[in-house]
């Protein structure tokens, strides 16, 4: 969210308007700000109703554009700009509440970090400190989306585990302010015309962005360079208003010529009308049908739609329709007058809870997280920030704001370099959550050069162990086949060639909607086709039946018909290792195995291996190997780092020899070593006759 949103849009009593003094306060911007950040609250309490919340940000940006420019525009052409009273009026709105948070976080995570030795159940973990503590930093410095940016990977810790996450936005506006207005000053120095500098950037950001959406979506969501259009979007819009007989397209400043749009807009009610109910539908449709999904992303063009509603709505005034009768209550100005403080505290109540929760926050809690998100950006807004932002003393406010937000990004700088003092862990707690930090490092499969995005880099990956008198073993599949590999050249690596091809999230199946998938499937295939592997072995994480049709019918027309299908590893609710600390800190014994509490695993297993038989293929089940009436196998040793899990369904590479050595007395792979030995056999003749 923009804090800009309540930065520059207070009440009609404090000095700053939510547009010129001319035009007067604009209550309905305030209650687009209160919708916006419902969408957002909602999004990441209910993601399953409210699919679309996270547009609330980029409606946010927009009005901050508006907003924070119109204030530069003016004070540029009336002389009165001043850098150190526009930084200085941004600290003390942005500064006051922030810190409020970032301290709270720190203050929690430090409670439920000593609670190791108070309480059995919740907890924070010593990286999670750390990470919090990095946030903080990040925070502090407004750069947690680059922090973020440079954490995102298919391993990394779910977002959920981020209290600070939300920061991003802030950081890409406060990037944004950073150079906005020294680029406007310039251009008013060189007499350049601010529409057009504002709608020269605001295309070169937004080409980039569809640009790199399609390359890199991570980066395309988080880089400061492919959300500017957004603001500048704003910009655009806070020219117009401010010089509406003025034409946008001529470079001195000093040029005038009409504004068709503007002009309608003052003249014809009914446009105005119109303008605005096109913006209310808009913003619920961007509500309710974009997504930010693996296979879509965000922004790239999915983001014209909030922005073009918010544009719409800001541009209809606020006698617009939906503007006047929807926008301007009471209780929604109330709430957008708030909005920036209830945008701050409503995630870490959200994500500290499933943190030391270590799941889901159970209905009851997301519910009441809003109304008492709703009590602590009230009471954050009376007793903290009115009284630092407004009043006597406002550049000391600004110089000791500044000094302490220092000192708590320099805390969380320290924090996270301690490691978030991970040394008050037990040593078999330490272990564990060392694995749980390593994450993929711990299987040699994912980081090998074999378990690839893209099969364009297959080709870097040729036969692990490669024989031509050896026959070959083809792993192909996702992650799930991936965590296998590692078994496999343990235990059968000695006489059988391992061929892996493996990509994340994409399993072998030749049809459905990812393309990427699709492309890089079918580009196996047709190695396959070419190598002929004398075995093929299909695995994935099996969310349901999967549809492997195509798959087998396609192996089999090419010649292959020694093919195995795994089924599903037992999946864990919460992460292995986290499940292990709790045992161990309630018992101070690591159990061997442990109950599982959801078992949608062994109904798809026992799914598959009926369907297999349909298939005519072999059918190897994980969960028969790791489960008993007693639980599912969670350690092979004494050891705290042979576990088999390093997260909720991912083998470590102790977990991956275990389990394959369990397939080394399985039928299908008795039958391989029959016939390598026929392989051995005819290799030796042939060496007999030269």
């Amino acid at each position: 969210m923009s804090p800009e949103s309540s930065l520059s849009s207070p009440s009609p009593a404090t000095p700053e308007k939510t547009h010129s003094k001319s035009s007067g306060y604009r209550p309905d911007i305030d209650g687009l700000r209160a919708l916006a950040v419902f969408a957002v609250f909602f999004f990441h309490a209910f993601p399953e109703v409210v699919r679309g919340g996270f547009i609330g940000v980029d409606v946010f940006f927009v009005i901050s554009g508006f907003l924070i420019s119109s204030i530069i525009f003016t004070q540029l052409e009336n002389g009165s700009f001043s850098f150190w009273q526009f930084y200085s009026r941004r600290i003390r709105r942005i500064y006051p509440v922030l810190i409020t948070v970032l301290v709270a976080c720190l203050a929690f995570g430090a409670l439920f970090l000593l609670s190791h030795g108070l309480f059995s159940v919740y907890f924070m973990l010593n990286g999670e400190y750390a990470q919090l503590g990095k946030h903080v930093a990040g925070g502090a410095g407004f750069i947690s989306n680059i922090l973020l940016w440079f954490e995102s990977g298919y391993f990394d810790k779910t977002a959920e585990a981020k209290p600070l996450l939300h920061l991003w936005s802030l950081g890409i506006e406060e990037q944004f302010y950073i150079v906005w207005p020294l680029l406007l000053w310039l251009a008013w120095r060189k007499r350049f015309n601010f529409f057009a500098v504002s709608a020269l950037f605001a295309v070169v950001s937004f080409g980039l962005n569809l640009y790199v959406y399609r390359i890199d979506p991570v980066a395309d969501f988080f880089s400061p360079l492919t959300r500017f259009w957004e603001l500048l979007a704003g910009a655009m819009l806070a020219w117009a208003f401010l010089h509406p007989g003025s034409s946008p397209f001529i470079w001195k400043a000093d040029s005038s010529g009409p504004v068709p749009v503007i002009g309608l807009l003052r003249k014809h009610e009914r446009l105005r009308h119109i303008l605005s109910m096109t913006g209310g539908l808009l913003l619920a449709v961007s509500v309710f049908f974009v997504r930010n999904t693996d296979t879509e992303g965000y922004p790239g063009a999915w983001a014209l739609f909030p922005v073009l509603s918010a544009v719409l709505l800001i541009a209809a005034g606020k006698d617009g329709w939906f503007n006047k009768r929807i926008l301007s209550r009471r209780i929604l100005v109330w709430f957008g007058l708030i909005s920036y403080p209830l945008y701050l505290w409503h995630w870490p109540l959200l994500s500290m809870a499933r943190i030391v929760l270590r799941d889901e926050p159970p209905l009851w809690w997301r519910i009441a997280a809003f109304p008492a998100s709703v009590l602590l950006a009230w009471l954050t807004t009376k007793l903290i920030e009115n009284p630092l932002r407004f009043g006597k003393y406002g550049n000391i406010k600004t110089v000791c704001l500044f000094a302490v937000m220092l000192c708590l990004g320099l805390t969380g700088f320290v924090i996270f370099k301690k490691d978030g003092f991970r040394s008050t862990l037990p040593y078999m707690a330490r272990t564990l959550e060392n694995v749980l930090e390593k994450r993929g490092k711990t299987n040699p499969a994912f980081y090998n050069g074999c378990h690839q995005d893209s099969y364009d880099k297959y080709g870097e990956c040729p036969h692990r162990t490669s024989h031509p008198s050896k026959p070959t073993i083809a792993i192909w599949g996702d992650s799930h086949a991936a965590h296998l590999v590692t078994g496999f050249e343990q235990n059968f690596g000695d006489r059988f060639n391992i061929l892996q091809r493996t990509g994340d999230t994409c399993p072998a199946i030749l049809s459905g909607k990812q393309t990427q998938c699709l492309k890089k499937n079918q580009a196996v295939l047709k190695e396959f086709a070419r190598i002929r592997p004398d075995y093929v072995v299909l695995a994935g994480f099996w969310h349901s039946l999967p549809s492997l049709d195509n798959t087998i019918a396609e192996l089999r027309k090419n010649g292959m018909e020694h093919i195995a299908v795994v089924g599903p590893v037992p999946v864990w609710k919460r992460e292995l290792p986290i499940e292990l600390i709790r045992a161990y800190q309630k018992d101070t014994v690591l159990p061997d195995r442990i109950r599982m509490e959801e078992r949608k695993f062994a109904r798809i297993d026992k799914a598959m291996s009926e369907q297999s038989k349909v298939w005519q293929v072999h059918y190897i089940s994980p969960v028969r190997f790791l489960c008993n009436r007693q639980g599912c196998l969670a350690r092979i040793g004494d050891s705290a780092d042979r576990i088999l899990y390093f997260d909720t369904d991912h083998l470590t590479e102790a977990g991956s020899g275990y389990l394959v050595s369990l397939f080394r007395n399985d039928p299908f792979f008795r039958r391989e070593r029959r016939d390598f030995a026929r392989h051995e056999s005819g290799a030796e003749n042939a060496a007999g006759n030269l």
